[in-house]
């Protein structure tokens, strides 16, 4: 785990990327580890040599897992106060994008995404962690269209 000197908060970084880690990040996280777990469990019989799949249905009564945090980290994350918008304030994706024709005096330029980002179930707060391959396969091929939109999403 590092600490951002971007976020000022605990981050993953790789590629140049930043997520922050928070505490639903973190159960999410621990949550796909178990479920991996689960699905790649496999044992060698030393008796035959024999690889052999472990049977993981053998019980439906989840195993708790628990993960040891460094204390700094804990502190970090307790100490964050998680600020989200409420529902009433976060935009529907087409007011957020007929917001950006009216922002950039364009003539439906944003607002013809709107389909496209629908489709996906796509809400506002969470364009911002898009990449920019996700956003051309949604249609939005123009990097000034591309920084325009993140940039507006990152209030959400």
């Amino acid at each position: 785990m590092y600490k951002c000197d971007l976020h000022s908060t605990p981050c993953f970084i790789q590629d140049g990327r930043h997520l922050q880690l928070n505490p639903s990040r973190l159960q999410l996280w621990a949550r796909e580890i178990v479920l991996f777990d689960m699905k790649s469990s496999v044992f060698i019989n030393k008796n035959n040599s024999a690889t052999q799949m472990q049977n993981s249905q053998t019980s439906n009564t989840p195993t708790p897992i628990f993960i040891q945090l460094p204390s700094q980290v804990y502190q970090n994350l307790t100490n964050t106060h998680l600020e989200l918008p409420s529902s009433s304030k976060l935009p529907s994706i087409g007011e957020f994008l007929n917001n950006l024709d009216l922002k950039y005096n364009c003539n439906n330029i944003y607002a013809k995404f709107e389909d496209a980002f629908l489709e996906e179930e796509i809400t506002v707060n969470a364009i911002k962690d898009l990449t920019d391959e996700q956003l051309q396969k949604l249609g939005v091929v123009k990097i000034g269209w591309q920084k325009n939109i993140k940039q507006a999403a990152q209030q959400y």
